[in-house]
């Protein structure tokens, strides 16, 4: 694809939720958003084989993906942080349908919150078409689609966070 540049996504959010719990969640991978089919608009949340479900202006996208996370793992350093990369790839037309990788990072703001983030890239499919197609739509929609599963993670962080305390 010379020359063709992959896009990202940057989301980033507090929870009031203290790290060692987030992080206790994200290690026994106990948010249904990393394991369970869910539909939050786009239904590529389970891991194995789901579909991308896009109703764009009318016009109503399905496509098989494969979802996929990894094992939580501890960042070395000074500070406490961990992270989960996940992938969402196209179960057919590979050449047609961007794969996208993400790392889900958490990392201490004090003793009661946490910081959540998620940072995703993707290289548009087809090219020059491609480019243009994800300059001027895919793009929005490619973002709309992971702040979508991004908020629906925050808010079964917090409820199980209420959970467990109650």
């Amino acid at each position: 694809m010379g020359g063709m540049h992959e896009q990202y996504v940057q989301l980033y959010n507090a929870v009031g939720v203290p790290f060692a719990v987030v992080r206790r969640f994200l290690a026994e991978r106990s948010l249904p958003a990393l394991d369970a089919p869910r539909r939050i608009g786009v239904d590529w949340l389970r891991e194995g084989e789901t579909h991308l479900d896009v109703d764009l202006a009318g016009l109503h996208l399905v496509k098989d993906v494969c979802f996929r996370v990894t094992d939580f793992a501890d960042v070395p350093g000074h500070l406490p942080m961990g992270r989960i990369q996940l992938s969402w790839e196209p179960v057919e037309h590979k050449d047609v349908y961007p794969t996208v990788n993400a790392d889900l990072e958490i990392e201490p703001i004090d003793e009661h919150r946490t910081m959540v983030s998620l940072l995703a890239s993707y290289q548009p499919p087809l090219g020059r078409i491609g480019a243009v197609v994800d300059r001027v739509a895919m793009h929005r929609v490619a973002e709309s689609a992971l702040r979508r599963f991004f908020e629906g993670l925050l808010v079964e962080i917090k409820t199980n966070a209420r959970a467990t305390t109650a």
